[in-house]
């Protein structure tokens, strides 16, 4: 879609004219469809993102919708009851109403039905794609620091939304056993749904939504070649070895051990948004995975990307190392900040780092093993980039297993 068809969308919301529309050159890898929009006379104009939630990653748009409606309602809830101590900064996402008064757009396009949706762009604030580029070395842990407060904060405002009210926007996300058993599956070489039966989940709807990812669509030549790489055949030894530790928190939530709260389900470092002014976090956006789970998985997954400067593409692993600073002065921002803890949850704070960092290296493998079916491929990107990402956790993992304590 081009900018005069963007245009065509944004009129249909509520937004002042006139309205201008341009390529919002900071999205994401999911929503491709994200235009930057300029609204209002000069002296009076404002900037608000138009973004197509993507229809392939996300079948059931409007449960997305709901649960990120939810979410906003809940942080704005909280703040108006005093959540905020300390003079707290903290903006939730503002949605803007279509002409009709709805709270997004359905619409059908070319390549099927859409939904879009209007945010008002938070001002004042800047994101970083990876702590690599803050120069300062002081300023990285300062800023890991209010990563750690921000998740907790975050936390706070959404802790009274009822996890029983939300649905996964993504069938399997999160779901260990899940990974484990695809990659059991691709490595017995299954290219039919009658081949793979044995590893295919029981739930009927979680089945026809993951399904596919249970099949090697590499050739065979092709498949033998990556399966038979020795640092293919070490991350499968990594994987293997240490499945029961990856279930750990998956399993805590089956037998009632942990928590089920609301996450936020991708708290990579460039969904936190920071004040020009103070450098405090002040939200945390992209709201498209708000889902029941852990908040241990969200806090392992944001520490995971934090303390490996080397990046997730490195392909020299001796440079891939857990900054045990950084991972210091972002629990040390979270657990100031956190009020919906418990001492278990606490004591499983470093492991939850490890165990995200291994179920993603099991995601990589399998998906390169499969033929990078999930984690697609860009034009620009090696054949080999999703056994890089997964060499990288493993090391990661690794290295932060053998100095757990």
């Amino acid at each position: 879609m081009d900018t005069r068809q963007a245009h065509a969308i944004a009129v249909r919301f509520d937004l002042p004219e006139p309205i201008e529309v341009v390529d919002f050159p900071e999205k994401g890898n999911i929503n491709r469809e994200t235009y930057l929009i300029a609204a209002g006379h000069p002296g009076n104009r404002a900037e608000y993102i138009l973004q197509r939630l993507n229809p392939t990653v996300f079948k059931k748009p409007a449960a997305v919708m709901q649960a990120m409606i939810s979410c906003i309602e809940a942080q704005k809830e909280a703040i108006s009851e005093g959540a905020l101590r300390d003079r707290s900064e903290w903006e939730p996402i503002r949605l803007i109403r279509t002409n009709e008064g709805h709270a997004y757009l359905e619409t059908v396009c070319d390549d099927g039905p859409s939904c879009w949706r209007v945010m008002a762009r938070i001002g004042r604030a800047r994101s970083y794609k990876n702590l690599r580029q803050i120069s300062s070395a002081g300023m990285r842990l300062k800023t890991a620091e209010e990563v750690g407060r921000g998740l907790a904060l975050f936390g706070t405002l959404t802790a009274r939304m009822n996890p029983l009210e939300v649905q996964c926007p993504l069938p399997g996300y999160r779901d260990t056993h899940l990974y484990y058993a695809q990659l059991l599956s691709v490595l017995a070489g299954n290219h039919s749904l009658d081949e793979a039966t044995p590893y295919l989940p029981a739930d009927p709807v979680l089945r026809q939504s993951t399904q596919e990812y249970f099949l090697v669509q590499a050739g065979e030549e092709e498949f033998r070649r990556r399966l038979q790489d020795p640092l293919v055949s070490r991350c499968i030894g990594a994987a293997l070895e240490n499945e029961s530790f990856a279930l750990k928190l998956v399993n805590g939530l089956q037998t009632g051990e942990l928590r089920t709260a609301i996450i936020h389900g991708d708290t990579k470092l460039e969904n936190f948004l920071f004040s020009t002014r103070t450098g405090k976090a002040i939200a945390l956006v992209d709201l498209d995975t708000i889902m029941p789970h852990t908040w241990l998985s969200d806090w392992g997954d944001m520490t995971r990307s934090l303390i490996n400067l080397a990046g997730e593409k490195e392909t020299d692993l001796e440079q891939v190392r857990a900054d045990i600073r950084i991972f210091e002065c972002a629990a040390r921002g979270f657990l100031r900040a956190a009020r919906h803890v418990t001492e278990r949850e606490m004591a499983l704070m470093s492991d939850a780092v490890q165990i995200m960092s291994l179920e993603l290296g099991v995601r990589f493998l399998t998906d390169y093993l499969r033929g990078d079916s999930y984690f697609r491929l860009g034009p620009a990107d090696p054949p080999h980039l999703n056994k890089i990402r997964a060499c990288v956790q493993f090391r990661l993992f690794e290295t932060m297993h053998s100095n757990a304590d």
